[in-house]
């Protein structure tokens, strides 16, 4: 029987699959590489926290939005993260 999760869980399972994703994608520059994994860690820690700010999660979400969403299989990750967390 499938685990019930609330949506901030699933999101971080998401962002937990995305971290993985860009270290092992070679199409990735190592520059941007070390860029967005501090942001995604800064993401997680914000929607994991009790009192989450919602302002402050859309902005990191932009950020890495923008520096990432030229590869299909993050952006579709990233995109599945706003259908839970609509404030992204």
């Amino acid at each position: 029987m499938p685990v019930a999760r609330s949506d901030e869980e699933r999101v971080l399972k998401l962002i937990e699959r995305t971290r993985l994703l860009i270290a092992l994608d070679e199409e990735i520059p190592v520059e941007t590489k070390l860029e967005t994994q501090p942001m995604l860690k800064m993401l997680e820690s914000e929607i994991a926290s009790e009192s989450i700010d919602e302002q402050r999660a859309s902005a990191m979400y932009g950020a890495l939005y923008r520096d990432l969403h030229k590869y299909p299989d993050i952006e579709a990750l990233l995109g599945a993260m706003q259908v839970f967390l609509t404030y992204l």
